[in-house]
């Protein structure tokens, strides 16, 4: 088992924790509804620290990651952020990560039960490379804190007005008692930031957030909530949506793919399947009782099986069963009627357009 800097705090904090991914991890401290209701509401405080820093630098780290990567990072400005995957020959996804482009190197941030695997493929693949491939995970831990109040907090602990950072963007600045690496992405669905900084200076600034921020509103939330929200938004999770035997295509997940690169493992096979007729598709659902979809649940179409449930769980914004499913390709248009079968009976839904949830300009 592994263990994240902050493991007693949660402990001492009242946390429920459980083995996520090898890491024991809180999945919530009071409820996963009302932790999910605050980060909507105010702000949450999320221990990240399981997921994987890798850092790859050399002369040749930009082809390198051209090679491996389905977006194209040259079009990253410096202190940029780019969401994509890496993919088998197949186009299946080894992983889903996020490339953070720094002056003289990348940074992938990659899914905790998915980091030793990605970092022995990576070492394998760059053996024609000049590249230095480092797992920075001991040297550089992760927080992030998300919801409405959460920029505002930020501001209170930092040498900036934050307010100024773009989405997929970075800063690097002092934040409270250290430097700290301060992105704008999210896998909420709300406003916030990720915070990457040395293991000394995690548990002070997730103290001082939490002592300036605790009137206000903000808690600490577990996985639980993190599952729930992202659910909502329609944010894909590794082992669920995604895996080696799915694709960026059959995940409506395109836009990340950049076809205009002369080649990048696993292109010829995303080719031929952007243009298949006939293949699963990742669609989002609400169902129309009270019934709570689960994973693994059968979608049908009139009693015929279409499909598989891959996320399901109770919306505490939309306060009913939501989840999503991969389907039949030719029944994925939004209001499509289906149905979900929860032990022995079918319970209605209907296909929505994604996101379900799509938090309000304040």
């Amino acid at each position: 088992m592994k263990y994240t800097i902050l493991n007693n705090w949660h402990k001492s904090h009242g946390a429920r924790m459980i083995d996520f991914a090898g890491w024991e991890m809180p999945v919530q401290y009071t409820s996963i509804r009302e932790e999910h209701n605050t980060v909507r509401e105010k702000a949450g405080i999320f221990d990240l620290s399981h997921m994987g820093r890798i850092r790859i630098r050399g002369l040749d780290r930009e082809p390198f990651i051209q090679h491996v990567f389905t977006n194209d990072i040259s079009k990253i400005p410096e202190e940029g952020v780019q969401y994509g995957f890496l993919c088998n020959p197949r186009g299946g996804v080894i992983d889903d990560v996020t490339i953070y482009r720094a002056d003289d190197y990348y940074m992938l941030v990659v899914n905790g039960c998915n980091a030793e695997k990605v970092l022995k493929w990576l070492e394998k693949e760059a053996a024609d490379y000049r590249v230095d491939i480092e797992d920075s995970n001991l040297s550089l831990v992760m927080m992030a804190i998300q919801g409405p109040l959460a920029m505002e907090l930020l501001n209170e602990v930092s040498n900036l007005n934050l307010n100024d950072l773009k989405r997929y963007h970075f800063t690097v600045q002092q934040l409270h008692r250290g430097k700290a690496v301060i992105s704008r992405t999210g896998y909420t669905g709300e406003d916030g930031c990720e915070i990457y900084c040395g293991s000394i200076y995690l548990q002070p600034l997730w103290e001082k957030l939490l002592d300036i921020g605790f009137n206000r509103g903000l808690r600490p939330a577990g996985l639980g909530a993190r599952d729930t929200l992202r659910t909502e938004a329609c944010l894909p999770l590794y082992g669920n949506e995604l895996d080696e035997e799915t694709t960026p295509i059959e995940a409506g997940l395109k836009k990340f793919v950049d076809f205009e690169k002369p080649d990048f493992i696993g292109k010829k096979a995303l080719t031929l399947g952007s243009n298949a007729e006939f293949a699963k598709r990742l669609i989002c659902f609400e169902m129309e009782d009270k019934s709570i979809p689960r994973k693994g649940h059968v979608v049908a179409f009139k009693e015929t099986p279409i499909g598989t449930v891959t996320s399901g769980t109770f919306s505490p914004t939309l306060k009913r069963g939501i989840g999503m499913a991969y389907v039949d390709q030719v029944l994925t248009n939004p209001d499509t009627p289906i149905s979900i079968q929860i032990r022995d009976k079918f319970h209605p839904a209907i296909i929505r357009r994604r996101p379900l949830y799509k938090r309000r300009k304040r």
